[in-house]
């Protein structure tokens, strides 16, 4: 199982998952020049799949571009794919290109069984992503999630990479310039984690000293790369747990690839 990320925060969101000699994506929401620069830097010429978590411009503005340019699928659920039908959100797609993905009915893709399951946000159909390799290997992606539900949190558990949203500081919002209603948005149920509620999240998910985490969609308005790492560190520390490794994704810069 290998993983980068291409781009993670308000501005947009994109990482890279290798799974069993196959290549994909969840979420495509930069440019597909910038997509594919990525990806051939990593020596990475083709794409099986693109998972897309849900239908707001951070998450798909490459998608259409990308499946194009690779000939590959994108993977949705039901009404999200209606959103995309009633938008042309993606621009034209070949027949077989459109693959619906249900929450919670696990699929065999790339030699992983990948689940979708449902998340709360204000989206269609939104949904974060776990992959579990034969090796037993389990990563998940959790973005976009006003609160963690308790169907949430088991798909959460006992993951070996998590890449969770940590998207601003209550106090930098509150004082910020965003107008009231988008303020509340925000900070609702169906709007985005907090840093503090990212790292109480991560103190009942994780295994410790094993699940590696990288801290994802950061606010650019809301938020900086330092108060979120220090924050969720200082609710870990405080709750007696450690992580097997933790980081906080870049917003314009490709990470690394991590191999596990």
């Amino acid at each position: 199982m290998n993983f980068f990320t291409i781009a993670s925060g308000s501005s947009g969101n994109a990482y890279y998952l290798g799974l069993g000699g196959q290549h994909f994506l969840i979420d495509a929401g930069v440019s597909g020049k910038k997509i594919e620069h990525a990806l051939h830097k990593m020596n990475i010429r083709s794409l099986d799949g693109i998972f897309i978590t849900h239908e707001h411009r951070d998450h798909i503005a490459g998608a259409g571009v990308v499946a194009r340019r690779f000939k590959t699928a994108i993977y949705a659920t039901p009404l999200t794919w209606r959103y995309f039908s009633r938008h042309k959100s993606l621009g034209a797609l070949e027949e077989g290109q459109a693959k619906i993905i249900e929450p919670d009915m696990p699929m065999i893709i790339g030699g992983a069984e990948v689940t979708a399951f449902d998340i709360p946000h204000d989206a269609s159909q939104p949904v974060g992503y776990s992959f579990r390799t034969n090796e037993n290997e389990k990563i998940v992606f959790a973005t976009d999630l006003g609160h963690a539900t308790e169907s949430v949190k088991e798909r959460l558990k006992n993951a070996r990479v998590l890449l969770l949203e940590s998207n601003h500081d209550p106090e930098m919002l509150e004082r910020g310039r965003y107008h009231r209603m988008l303020k509340t948005r925000v900070s609702s149920k169906f709007g985005h984690l907090s840093n503090a509620q990212a790292g109480m999240l991560l103190a009942e998910v994780v295994m410790p000293g094993k699940t590696h985490v990288f801290l994802a969609h950061l606010s650019e308005e809301n938020n900086t790369p330092m108060l979120a790492f220090d924050t969720v560190r200082r609710v870990l520390d405080g709750n007696n747990i450690t992580v097997g490794g933790l980081e906080v994704a870049e917003r314009h810069i490709a990470g690394e690839m991590h191999s596990y």
